[in-house]
């Protein structure tokens, strides 16, 4: 079930990267689109869940917004922050967003002279924050018992198999 869940939430997150990515060409509104990608679909199913044969269920009263939000943020949002921070202290530049809002980028480009120790400093709390997200985030979801993982027993949902109709 693991395996299923992984791959499932690989293609969920390459769809959203293959559609978003040349629109917006910035991070973390990838992530945003992911996390809205996830948030609208909980209720139905998402791409990458169809194809595993995999859903997402609640209690018998249904998916409440809350439980939708508290899912999404767990499994898109925080992971997705992760890859943000990583790719930031790596000396990611996509200015953008950034730009757009009158931001001066204090992170390096990868290779570039550093003028202050500040922006080095910066670069390696950025990329420690993001790992350490990335970590939390795959800790979190190797926690699996039944079929649910931390994120699903805190959501109050389950990631169940469908069966697959006899022909």
């Amino acid at each position: 079930m693991l395996v299923r869940r992984l791959i499932a939430r690989l293609l969920d997150w390459l769809l959203v990267l293959v559609v978003a990515w040349p629109l917006v060409h910035e991070p973390v509104l990838v992530v945003l689109c992911a996390a809205v990608y996830d948030a609208l679909l909980l209720r139905l199913n998402t791409l990458g869940k169809a194809l595993t044969g995999l859903r997402v269920v609640g209690p018998a009263s249904g998916l409440s917004l809350r439980r939708v939000l508290a899912r999404t943020l767990v499994t898109t949002a925080l992971p997705g922050a992760g890859v943000v921070l990583v790719l930031t202290g790596l000396g990611w530049r996509e200015p953008a967003l950034m730009a757009n809002v009158g931001w001066q980028q204090p992170w390096v480009v990868v290779g570039e002279h550093v003028g202050s120790g500040s922006a080095g400093w910066l670069s390696s709390l950025l990329l420690v924050s993001g790992f350490v997200l990335l970590v939390l985030s795959v800790v979190e979801a190797l926690d699996l018992r039944g079929t649910r993982t931390w994120h699903d027993r805190k959501a109050g949902t389950a990631v169940v198999r469908l069966k697959v109709a006899a022909r």
